[in-house]
């Protein structure tokens, strides 16, 4: 994942070259609404990154508390353990999702890849699903669906759209499914390649593993910057707000 830290560069290019007529810095209620990272020049803000944040909150706890890390919310960011490894899982979460919803508009799955769009979505599903629940139809899963549980459930759209479209063309290139199969041939471990099901299930296989490697790519290629001038200016408990 390629990382080029150019938001305190150019920071410090201000300070020197325009300190006359620089601002005071930003206090951290300013910094809230700031940019927290792009990732392929794509602006994260700062409550999709907190959103993120809340994801991967478990996990860093549970870090935290094996190595021993005093969490003292009230500690700032940088230069501490726990605010860093709460940034970097967090950052990592958030580069993931806006790679997955940029391949679903490229799927004409969604038509906006932005962190907004998204909570209109699930916004928008949760009243209908209120409406439906009223009118007494019936409903699969919760009446409302945390965002965490909606976009979980609208990149697997996704990722089944991408994968079926693989899946398809590779049954209808007899030759190239043959050639994979060869390549990888635990894929077809207890399929019988002269059946035309067996041979959708192997495709269906090799369109998962191409997916899941295709997007490990994408993710791995990323061009990301991260603000560190907003991140310098925050607490633990600021990262972890809702």
């Amino acid at each position: 994942m390629k990382r080029p830290y150019t938001a305190v560069g150019i920071a410090v290019f201000l300070a020197l070259g325009l300190s006359a007529c620089t601002p005071a810095p930003p206090t951290p209620e300013v910094a809230a609404n700031d940019i927290a990272m792009t990732v392929e020049g794509t602006p994260v803000h700062a409550d999709e990154f907190r959103y993120c944040v809340t994801q991967v909150r478990a996990s860093v706890l549970d870090t935290a508390s094996k190595r021993g890390w005093v969490v003292d919310e009230a500690a700032p960011v940088p230069d501490n353990p726990v605010g860093e490894l709460f940034v970097d899982q967090g950052a990592a979460r958030c580069i993931d999702g806006v790679i997955r919803r940029h391949g679903a508009v490229a799927l004409d799955v969604i038509d906006d890849a932005s962190f907004a769009s998204l909570v209109d979505r699930w916004n928008a599903d949760n009243e209908a699903r209120r409406a439906a629940a009223d009118a007494g139809e019936v409903l699969y899963g919760p009446v409302e669906k945390s965002l965490a549980q909606y976009e979980f459930q609208e990149m697997s759209d996704a990722a089944s759209a991408q994968e079926k479209a693989d899946a398809v063309a590779l049954t209808g290139d007899p030759v190239a499914l043959d050639e994979a199969v060869r390549a990888r041939p635990e894929v077809a471990e207890g399929l019988d390649m002269s059946v035309a099901e067996d041979r959708m299930i192997a495709a269906q296989i090799l369109a998962r593993e191409t997916f899941e490697s295709t997007h490990a790519g994408a993710i791995a290629d990323a061009e990301v910057t991260m603000n560190d001038a907003w991140v310098s200016l925050l607490t633990i408990s600021d990262l972890m707000e809702p």
